[in-house]
């Protein structure tokens, strides 16, 4: 702003360097003779030097006049620094020029001895302004898929009419995850809105924000439980997924798996570290008839050597047991009515893998053609062992025996 030619507008006791924004004549460092103009009129000033941070110029004045006029384009160009500033300082004042802007067209006012010509005490008096300070206090509503969750809790963005720049608020609620934000649609089921309340909080002086609060009681709702409540309501949700296009491949790791029946942005370590947890959890919200025999094969897994299985339809599970002289694989539905298939083989890592090749198309057979059609067809060494579902004895302990029959 240095070096340029501004005006200064004086309209009885105010000053303006803006159409919509007053100074007063303290700002400006005027005499206590200034009380206050009869007239219009203005002064011509040049910009000898502009301090950003103290939001003050020195200026020089070149020409007192009176009457109506209008601020430049370029001074319209420089509204926002101008309404910034507030101070004004002067190399020197004319008293003449002074006296006879304060009097306008028709008025005399006499000379006073004390106004000096030299500007060096008004310098030395210079206005102390007071900060300016806004507080908003507001409740409103944002839509949950709106929000951003992050490490430590949620954000999300907000104008307000008191402040020019759009604001970031944060709701802390450390129980809260970045990688939440990909399932934030099941938390808005679980906490039965679309919509969560925030009460805000905001300090600003001189246009900086200096304190922001932001509450929510939704979010505040979140907890271990809640999230608990959230990763069941999200995998039964898998569980029941239909796909619209068909999916060669029928077994799938833990990670495999929800790569391909949950949300595109999902990461299996939201929720789960291995497939252990994830088995455990599936146990818990479904009200599988084969508990016991689940729980039974999962504490003979051999994780060392194969990850879990899972299959999507029937949703059922492939484990692996290692006996003494071969390995067992073996297929178990979580809640339909099906035998177990039990799959030997030699205790050979490729054999394994190939064999998981083979079931998977097995499988395949089995859902489009029938169980009986591979039975009858096939001369794989397998076994079926059938579930009694009867009140009279325990379906477990005889299921149980034998398996342990033949588990070699």
């Amino acid at each position: 702003m240095t070096g340029k030619e501004l005006k200064i507008l004086f309209r009885q006791d105010k000053a303006y360097l803006t159409a919509d924004r007053p100074m007063t004549f303290e700002q400006l460092g005027l005499p206590d003779i200034a009380k206050t103009f009869k007239e219009p009129a203005f002064w011509t000033i040049k910009v000898l030097n502009h301090r950003e941070n103290e939001k003050k110029i020195f200026c020089e004045i070149t020409s007192y006049q009176n009457g109506e006029t209008d601020f430049g384009s370029s001074q319209k160009l420089l509204a926002d620094k101008l309404n910034d500033l507030q101070i004004v300082t002067f190399k020197s004042i004319d008293t003449t020029g002074l006296l006879k802007t304060l009097a306008g067209s028709s008025g005399v006012v006499r000379p006073i001895k004390f106004v000096p010509v030299d500007r060096t005490p008004i310098q030395q008096t210079e206005f102390v302004r007071q900060p300016h300070k806004v507080s908003i206090k507001e409740t409103f509503y944002v839509p949950l898929k709106n929000v951003r969750f992050k490490l430590g809790g949620v954000s999300f963005d907000k104008k307000f009419k008191e402040h020019k720049k759009t604001l970031e608020l944060t709701i802390p609620n450390y129980d809260i995850r970045e990688e939440f934000d990909a399932v934030k649609n099941y938390f808005s089921n679980v906490l039965k809105t679309k919509k969560i309340e925030v009460t805000v909080n905001i300090e600003i002086t001189d246009n900086e924000v200096t304190s922001i609060e932001a509450k929510s009681p939704e979010i505040e709702k979140i907890d271990k439980q809640l999230i608990d409540n959230v990763k069941f309501e999200f995998v039964k949700s898998t569980t029941k997924k239909k796909i619209n296009v068909e999916i060669d491949k029928t077994l799938f790791t833990m990670d495999e798996y929800f790569d391909t029946f949950a949300d595109d942005k999902f990461k299996s370590n939201t929720f789960y570290n291995n497939d252990k947890e994830l088995f455990e959890d599936l146990l818990t919200i479904s009200n599988t008839k084969h508990y016991k025999h689940l729980r039974f094969l999962s504490s003979k897994h051999s994780h060392d050597i194969m990850k879990l299985r899972f299959v999507h339809k029937p949703f059922s599970f492939i484990f692996l047991i290692q006996g003494d002289r071969n390995y067992h694989i073996i297929w178990e539905t979580l809640d339909t009515e099906e035998a177990t298939y039990v799959w030997h083989i030699t205790k050979d890592i490729n054999v394994l893998k190939m064999t998981l090749r083979k079931i998977e198309d097995i499988i395949n057979v089995i859902k489009v053609q029938g169980k009986t059609a591979y039975i009858s067809s096939t001369d794989d060494a397998f076994r079926r062992i059938y579930h009694d579902y009867s009140d009279l004895v325990d379906g477990f302990v005889k299921w149980k025996g034998e398996l342990e029959n033949i588990l070699t």
